[in-house]
């Protein structure tokens, strides 16, 4: 089985991530699977950045350099600059360019009020499907939240729902059978063979991140992952394929 490469963040390793020009360089660089974070702003807009506030993302000549998101406005969140002058994307942008490309995406939802109003869009757009087929979905919704799970699975019942832990514990196992996951997301660099055998003893698609270095790589490879998660798809890309390091 070849993994599918997933675009975190875009490719944030060689475009300034969750911008508009880091999703399209991802395409560009053979992402199989984009891959954005979701705030709720103050005025219920879902903006795409990672962090709870703009101050690590905005530029040293942004208008607007700190704040947290959900204080912020969506016009307010437009006055923020990115490095390379970007804005702060608003979630539709980013489906428009998955759906422009044909490849599905993952939607991690950062804060759990971010939840009901992600799931709404995705099943506004006709997205929110596939559970029972979670490799044709185009468009699943993770999280570390439990919350945000819990309420994205009621809104969406056949929404495709994938769980994200540093920690795969018992009560994780638990979750994610009580929930009805369709996938576990684990770090590459803690993953335990006990671990791969529980997702597959669940029948559950195993994602892995973040991988950057040949030997993660590698090492998702030989425990047979559906998905790896990288700031550079281009280069998973070469490696997986044999023609780079």
């Amino acid at each position: 089985m070849n993994a599918k490469i997933v675009g975190h963040r875009g490719a944030a390793l060689v475009e300034p991530e969750n911008t508009l020009a880091s999703f399209h360089r991802a395409v560009a660089d053979g992402a199989d699977i984009l891959e954005c974070d979701v705030h709720l702003s103050a005025d219920d807009q879902l903006a795409v950045i990672h962090d709870k506030t703009i101050d690590r993302t905005a530029a040293e000549d942004s208008p607007r350099r700190t704040g947290a998101i959900a204080d912020l406005t969506r016009r307010e969140l437009d006055e923020v600059r990115l490095v390379g002058g970007s804005s702060i994307p608003a979630l539709d942008g980013v489906l428009d360019i998955a759906a422009e490309a044909g490849i599905p995406i993952y939607v991690e939802v950062k804060a759990v009020a971010a939840a009901g109003r992600t799931a709404q869009l995705l099943l506004d757009r006709g997205l929110a499907h596939g559970a029972d087929d979670p490799h044709q979905a185009p468009a699943w919704i993770i999280s570390f939240s439990q919350e945000a799970l819990r309420i994205a699975r009621a809104a969406a019942p056949r929404l495709p729902l994938a769980a994200v832990t540093k920690e795969p514990d018992a009560a994780f196992w638990d979750f994610v059978q009580e929930i009805g996951a369709q996938a576990v997301s684990l770090p590459i660099r803690t993953l335990s063979d006990q671990d791969v055998d529980r997702a597959c003893e669940l029948r559950l698609d195993l994602n892995v991140w973040t991988l950057n270095e040949t030997e993660l790589l590698r090492r998702a490879a030989d425990v047979s992952a559906h998905s790896i998660t990288t700031d550079d798809p281009a280069w998973a890309r070469r490696v997986l394929e044999g023609s780079g390091t």
